[in-house]
């Protein structure tokens, strides 16, 4: 009985051991903190995913670049290094420059529009870049409007002359505030806060749920939200050399994260509402550009699209075109 039991015993531990070496582990790196929209917009996707491959797979997150910068850990998904990574924009670009295009200031009408571009025509045009790249593509995620925190009043763009302000490290920014006449200057989210309490910049251009949750209106009390300015879009992107070597049914689990970027669409429009809200509350002077004073704005984004677009070279011009295309079909 005793030889018995211990075979019984060891027989299950193989078959426990056999089970445990079927299940995929792919680590998941992110910049964003574990509790903020995105962060909630993980678990959900990854729960998903990990039911929809029915327990042969299993996502680790890692919040806050534990993984390092969104640079770094794009680079490292490149690589195969990281299995799966969700980034800005401005990070994606870094691999594939074109992908800037779609952050051009006042692109779309409307978020309407912004939303039926991004479902039915973009992925068609840069998931294929993206592969050559050694990325897959597995869905877009909303980053949000950027928002405008500054020292002094903004009523309009002439008033931003000469303003030393940050920007996202993207030419997409960059581009439209030298067309303003201000000084961009490209600082990383670390150091934004130190340059405007030096004095570096007296004003900072970041996506407003960020903006307003880290505290910026209580040091740049003016600030100017523009929901037909700055659009930011993030990706979510798994390493080709990983994405090889799942099955079919893990890779149709990933996928199907996809479904729910209007989940995370409606969680950060409500965030920058409601953030914007208790700003107001707390003494923040909180404006939305209308008439004259939108159309300051406004009138600086033609130049600075052709400036981009110019910067960019190759393909640019072309996938310009698919993307103006793609407004025509949604407008």
């Amino acid at each position: 009985m005793h030889k018995g039991f211990l075979g019984v015993a060891a027989a299950l531990a193989l078959t426990a051991g056999a089970a445990q070496a079927d299940v995929t582990e792919l680590r998941y790196a992110t910049a964003a903190p574990e509790n903020t929209p995105w962060g909630a917009y993980l678990k959900t996707t990854i729960q998903v995913a990990e039911e929809a491959a029915e327990g042969t797979m299993k996502i680790v997150p890692y919040y806050s670049s534990q993984l390092g910068d969104e640079q770094t850990a794009l680079r490292q998904t490149v690589r195969g290094r990281i299995d799966i990574s969700g980034q800005s924009n401005t990070a994606t670009s870094l691999v594939v420059p074109e992908i800037a295009l779609l952050a051009a200031p006042n692109l779309f009408k409307d978020a309407a529009q912004s939303d039926c571009v991004f479902d039915n025509h973009v992925q068609p045009i840069f998931g294929p870049m993206l592969e050559e790249k050694g990325l897959i593509l597995l869905s877009y995620v909303e980053v949000g409007y950027q928002t405008i925190f500054s020292t002094e009043p903004l009523p309009d763009a002439q008033a931003a002359q000469g303003l030393k302000i940050r920007v996202p490290p993207s030419n997409a920014v960059t581009l439209y505030w030298k067309d303003v006449g201000a000084a961009g200057v490209p600082l990383g989210v670390v150091d934004m806060v130190p340059a405007l309490k030096t004095g570096q910049v007296k004003a900072i251009q970041t996506s407003t749920v960020y903006g307003v949750a880290i505290g910026l209106p209580k040091l740049a009390p003016y600030v100017i939200y523009n929901n037909t300015g700055s659009h930011d879009i993030g990706t979510v992107l798994v390493s080709k050399k990983v994405w090889k070597k799942l099955t079919e049914k893990q890779q149709q689990a990933l996928l199907t994260t996809a479904n729910y970027v209007d989940e995370l669409r409606k969680a950060i429009r409500g965030a920058e509402q409601a953030l914007l809200g208790k700003a107001e509350q707390a003494g923040a002077k909180v404006s939305r550009p209308s008439g004259a004073a939108a159309e300051s704005w406004l009138k600086h984004a033609p130049a600075a699209q052709t400036a981009l677009i110019e910067e960019i070279g190759g393909d640019a011009p072309k996938i310009w075109q698919r993307i103006l295309d793609a407004k025509q079909a949604c407008s």
